[in-house]
């Protein structure tokens, strides 16, 4: 792990994978006691293996855990009463508020454009004076989910591949692989079809041989120990990282090739360990 030292996590259990990176200014607890104004430690931090935590992120709330080579940007605050997770491969941009008050469930592959607001809980009005708008209920955004950028969203369900476009405000659940935007958002993917359509697996074996070889152009230092193969069910390489592009899984084993071709493919091309 490349170390700043001006940063800080507080927590009775923490795990920190390979190839972080941690910038300065991060704060990392389980909240903050105003009386002696110290941090109080939260249960479980896990910091998965090439994650890029960058300056001034401030994440307050029960417990964290945060998937394989996922990035968050500058100034993005993540808070609230109940745990968060947060999936592999995600990209959360710069000044994002992550809410965690009714729980917050992220999955792999999402896109949380700058400036993008999710909130688990509407609350402040004096419900003792008759104030009707308090309520508390769960984030869940599934895999490969894309706010594209300054979306504002409700506790809702957004299902896996939907999409939101820029400054949209989302009040409702989200389809799987539908397209909305406006405010408040409605669906148009009858106007601009779906966020994915289906690739052949003979076409995505031929983009990442294709790109491996512009890794390898770019990186002659390494021993080249990256495969790509469209079927791995009865393929057994121990020396070899390989990459299955029939079901988006690679055979984790942590070298520094592995770490860098990986870091090379996103944010656009994903792959996650191989269970």
């Amino acid at each position: 792990m490349e170390k700043k030292e001006n940063y800080s996590i507080s927590a009775d259990e923490i795990h920190i994978g390979k190839g972080v990176r941690i910038a300065d200014g991060v704060t990392i607890s389980g909240g903050y006691d105003y009386a002696t104004s110290k941090p109080i430690p939260a249960k479980k931090v896990v910091i998965g293996d090439g994650v890029f935590l960058a300056s001034n992120i401030e994440i307050i709330c029960p417990s964290i855990e945060i998937g394989d080579y996922t990035m968050i940007r500058e100034h993005t605050m993540i808070s609230g009463y109940q745990d968060a997770k947060i999936g592999s491969c995600c990209w959360i941009g710069q000044g994002c508020i992550l809410n965690t008050h009714g729980g917050l469930t992220i999955g792999n592959g999402v896109g949380i454009g700058a400036g993008s607001q999710l909130w688990s809980h509407i609350r402040f009005g004096d419900t003792l004076e008759g104030c009707k708008w308090e309520s508390v209920a769960p984030m869940v955004v599934e895999d490969d989910v894309w706010f594209v950028g300054h979306c504002l969203v409700s506790p809702i369900h957004a299902k896996a591949k939907s999409m939101a476009m820029l400054g949209s405000v989302i009040t409702r659940d989200m389809e799987e692989n539908h397209i909305y935007a406006g405010v408040p958002a409605k669906d148009i993917t009858d106007k601009l079809g779906t966020q994915y359509e289906d690739v052949p697996v003979d076409k995505k074996y031929e983009v990442m041989t294709g790109q491996l070889e512009i890794f390898y152009k770019k990186n002659p230092q390494f021993p080249r120990s990256i495969r790509i193969v469209k079927d791995s069910t009865n393929l057994e390489e121990n020396d070899k990282t390989v990459f299955d592009v029939s079901n988006r899984t690679y055979t984790k084993r942590l070298t520094e090739e592995e770490i860098e071709f990986m870091k090379f493919l996103l944010v656009k091309i994903k792959f996650y360990p191989k269970q």
